[in-house]
């Protein structure tokens, strides 16, 4: 598991409500943004790794799963439109990233 995207799962736990998981309108642009920012730095967003994570930081099931398709998506250069943005996932990626060098 990539630490950087294990900090991000963490750090995006912290912020939305777990057990909603990305259903709520903020929380998915909150989710894409990061995700978003996470592959344009080069780290991949394997599904399974998301998912692990994601069930380690208290996600129910159903919503750590809908969270890894959506990383897979992203990871894998599908297009998702952030109907919220909030520039959350740019600075938030280089501050994980500048934490852990």
């Amino acid at each position: 598991m990539n630490p950087i995207l294990k900090k991000a799962i963490e750090t995006l736990s912290h912020v939305v409500n777990v057990s909603t998981g990305i259903a709520h309108p903020l929380d998915e642009s909150r989710a894409k943004e990061l995700f978003k920012a996470l592959h344009k730095q080069g780290i991949p967003l394997s599904s399974s790794d998301v998912y692990s994570e994601a069930i380690n930081n208290s996600w129910p099931e159903r919503h750590a799963k809908a969270l890894s398709e959506l990383a897979e998506k992203i990871g894998n250069g599908g297009r998702v439109q952030i109907k919220h943005p909030k520039d959350w996932g740019e600075p938030m990626v280089r501050k994980i990233i500048s934490e852990l060098n």
